[in-house]
This record gives C-alpha cells, sequence and structure tokens, in this order.
C-alpha cells in the first residue's frame, strides 16, 4: 500500500511540473533583440502581436490552424488599424475566400507629414504606409503590395476600398 502511495504522489508530481508546450508559429525574432511589442489584437481566438525588432517590423500568431507566409515591408512600429470603440477593422470577402481582411499601419509620420494633412495638434499615433494581413483557408498571409504616401492614423482606420484592394490584390 506505502508503494502505491508513493507511486501516486510522484506520478502527480510530476504531471503537475508538465509545462505547457502550447506551439507558437512567427517570422523569426532574434536572441540577442530588444523586441518591442508594438499592438495586440485577437482573430477567431488567434493572438496576433506586431513586433519591432530592433527595426524591423514582424508578425507573430499563436497558432496551430494556420501557417503564416509573407513578411511586413513598412517600417515599425506598426498598428493594427482601429475604428470606434478601438476595435480593429476586419472586413470579409468571400468571392475571394478572405476570411479576415486586416490593415496595419507603419512608417509613422514625420512633423512634415503632420503638416501637410492638418495634424500637428493630434496625438493620434499616424502613419504613411499600409499593408494588409489575410485569412484564409489555412493561412494568414502578410500581403506583398503595400500603399505608402497616404496618411493614415491607427485608431480613426481607413476607408474598406484599401481593405477590398489587400484582398483582391
Amino acid at each position: 500500500m506505502k508503494n502505491i502511495c508513493w507511486v501516486l504522489i510522484i506520478s502527480l508530481i510530476s504531471f503537475s511540473c508538465k509545462k505547457n508546450h502550447e506551439k507558437v508559429y512567427t517570422q523569426p525574432v532574434t536572441e540577442k533583440s530588444t523586441a518591442i511589442v508594438t499592438d495586440t489584437t485577437h482573430i477567431d481566438g488567434i493572438v496576433l502581436e506586431l513586433i519591432n525588432d530592433n527595426g524591423k517590423a514582424e508578425l507573430k500568431i499563436n497558432s496551430e490552424e494556420y501557417k503564416l507566409s509573407g513578411e511586413i515591408k513598412i517600417k515599425p512600429p506598426c498598428y493594427f488599424l482601429r475604428w470606434e470603440k478601438n476595435k480593429v477593422e476586419n472586413f470579409s470577402y468571400p468571392d475571394v475566400g478572405v476570411k479576415h481582411t486586416l490593415v496595419i499601419l507603419g512608417n509613422m509620420a514625420t512633423e512634415e507629414d503632420r503638416k501637410t494633412f492638418g495634424a500637428v495638434e493630434s496625438n493620434n499615433i499616424c502613419g504613411t504606409g499600409m499593408q494588409g494581413i489575410l485569412f484564409k483557408k489555412d493561412s494568414i498571409i502578410v500581403t506583398n503590395k503595400t500603399l505608402t504616401h497616404s496618411f493614415v492614423c491607427a485608431d480613426t482606420g481607413t476607408d474598406e476600398k484599401d481593405f477590398s484592394g489587400f484582398a483582391h490584390d
């Protein structure tokens, strides 16, 4: 009886010490980096993180269901475009098999950009570069296409036609 008790105790201890091995699929973040998460969102239970890794923008996801492809070409820090009540803008385009279309903002606006677009007094996070993120059947794709030379603020989003353009390109 003593032996059975010891086996049970040891088994319980070993199971309680077992680590959670959740797979994380990501574009690599270097070991010696000073990576900073600049924005995070949840889509269909998947956490997406935008990372500034020493001046290189990266997307990290926590999914076994989706594979990540593509790379962020706009300059960090990057942010998901949002609209009312801080909700990430998200459009679906079933005609091209896109379940979710998100747009990220980068290439932070300079003082000159803010003057040109009348946003000098604004505390909003604004930039001049956008890039799409598409959720398709079993993949999350960072689009190859970028839009630059426009002025967009993270918390006011952009017109739906930009989302459509990323999804249909």
